[in-house]
């Protein structure tokens, strides 16, 4: 099912699958394919509020690490520490990386419902005090946003501080996004 079209599309943000079968499927599918590399985050933030109910991607990494698999994570969100526990047994089979577009408050422009940057940060060295290889994902750079040195520069000395790599991604907007970020934009210039 392709979940970035219909209500999902219409709606980002505000709606989301709960896979409750989650674990079970894993389970089934790990005993059929060869350990590899799975990473959580490829479409939407495992760690949404609802995680904290469900703890399905708490258990995904558990489930992961223990068949042998090396997980890379990326998130916007501090409730990662909760699992600092299950991430410390995986060792070097599992990898963190926070997106983190800019450290001003004006990052609620492009990320409405994400965790403030600060506490992006504070849990993204709590990540890395554990040994864990972390990484930022610096984007998307959208010029006139968020492509200040006051954006940037901080975010470069977070992650010499802690030993991250930065990866950065230029915005390559579709006229669709073009047309959200205008009237997400518009209060910031006037």
């Amino acid at each position: 099912m392709d979940f970035t079209r219909g209500e999902p599309s219409e709606r980002w943000g505000e709606v989301v699958y709960v896979k409750v079968n989650l674990i079970q499927a894993l389970f089934r599918d790990i005993r059929r394919f060869k350990p590899g590399i799975v990473g959580i985050s490829t479409i939407t933030d495992p760690y949404q509020p609802v995680e904290s109910r469900y703890k399905l991607t708490r258990r995904a990494i558990e489930v992961l690490c223990n068949a042998g698999y090396h997980v890379s994570i990326q998130t916007k969100s501090a409730l990662i520490v909760r699992d600092v526990d299950v991430i410390g047994k995986c060792g070097s089979a599992i990898d963190v990386g926070f997106t983190i577009t800019t450290m001003r408050d004006t990052y609620r422009a492009i990320e409405p419902m994400a965790a403030h940057p600060m506490a992006r940060a504070s849990a993204l060295r709590k990540i890395a005090s554990l040994g864990v290889e972390t990484w930022i994902f610096l984007g998307p750079v959208i010029p006139g946003v968020n492509d200040k040195r006051e954006d940037y520069e901080p975010i470069i000395r977070l992650a010499k501080e802690i030993n991250s790599q930065v990866i950065i991604d230029r915005f390559r907007p579709r006229p669709a996004v073009i047309r959200f970020m205008s009237r997400r934009l518009s209060p910031i210039y006037q």
